[in-house]
């Protein structure tokens, strides 16, 4: 069995809450709590969820721009943590993002050039005429000509800005690209222009995404398998197919009941969900969806759900599931 490109196991972030000038602790936020999953080479895997279920706060471990609190995060194999000098730097060159509002990742201060040369200049030895060749070669790939080298990102439209952080983002040749809502904020023809663009590039230059996302439409058109994440645990995991026509968890039934399927006049009954999540400084015991869930029982306010495996790729966590 393969190696995967990126594993993630039992990830825990917690951030300390603390009061008085002396900062004593008094308590901790626990954004992610035990997350563990793999990626493959070429694979799209998407994390959806709720505003504040972990997604981002994931996304910023891998990234290395949150200190894990425990678990491992294994990069062919090796833990990215204890990674020094060289191969800490292709660790970094390997895995890039492209954020929610190109505007706040894009410094208004610099043009185009600048913005993509920047990484391209630390990172490679090129001349200044090679220099000019592959930014403007990056550009290309982007679906952007050469006129907008010298623009600044304020003369730019929200499509073409983030046409830019793409092409910022594969201009050091990763491996995973991290998208962190990366069409939110786009009109909804562009949206569709740039997820097009992620999968034409993707198959070029045989990317790997992780999307984290709460736009369950994109979801549907973009990835091979799908993460289903609640209060910092996962709730399910499957591939995409599995999930889109089965979802098991009531908590992925709630999520995906949302989906309007233009291809069907008989329209899906909506699940509504009823409360707010509880507060991760003082998650509830047993299910963290115990609280919410129409199916709850009592054995799910006291334990937490093992694992239960419906196919080798299809994974759940809800005592529904447990033969009795």
């Amino acid at each position: 069995m393969s190696t995967p490109l990126l594993r993630i196991k039992d990830l825990k972030k917690y951030f300390p809450i603390k009061v008085g000038l002396l900062g004593k602790v008094v308590g901790y936020v626990k954004a992610v709590d035990g997350v563990s999953f793999d990626i493959d080479l070429g694979e799209v895997v998407s994390i959806v969820g709720e505003s504040g279920s972990g997604k981002t706060t994931i996304a910023k471990c891998i990234l290395l721009l949150e200190r894990l609190t425990y678990g491992k995060i294994l990069y062919n194999g090796e833990d990215v943590t204890l990674l020094r000098a060289e191969k800490l730097r292709e660790y970094r060159r390997s895995i890039q993002a492209v954020f929610q509002n190109p505007f706040l990742s894009l410094d208004p201060r610099m043009n185009v050039f600048d913005i993509l040369a920047e990484p391209v200049k630390i990172n490679m030895k090129l001349s200044r005429e090679e220099l000019y060749e592959y930014i403007s070669s990056l550009l290309n790939m982007v679906g952007l000509d050469r006129s907008f080298l010298d623009k600044y990102p304020h003369e730019l439209s929200g499509g073409q800005a983030q046409r830019v952080a793409i092409a910022r983002a594969i201009s050091l040749k990763p491996r995973l690209i991290i998208l962190d809502e990366p069409t939110s904020a786009l009109d909804v023809s562009v949206q569709a222009q740039i997820l097009n663009l992620l999968a034409d590039l993707k198959n070029e230059l045989n990317l790997s995404y992780l999307l984290i996302t709460h736009d369950l439409s994109i979801v549907k058109y973009i990835s091979d398998r799908i993460i289903v994440v609640y209060l910092g645990r996962i709730m399910e995991e499957g591939l995409s197919e599995e999930i889109l026509d089965k979802p098991l968890h009531p908590y992925t039934q709630t999520l995906f009941s949302a989906i309007p399927d233009p291809y069907t006049r008989s329209s899906r009954e909506r699940i509504i969900l009823r409360g707010e999540p509880p507060s991760p400084i003082n998650p509830p015991p047993g299910c963290r969806f115990h609280t919410r869930c129409p199916y709850v029982m009592e054995v799910c306010k006291r334990q937490e759900p093992d694992e239960i495996r419906f196919s080798s790729t299809h994974k759940v966590y809800c005592w529904l599931y447990v033969e009795k």
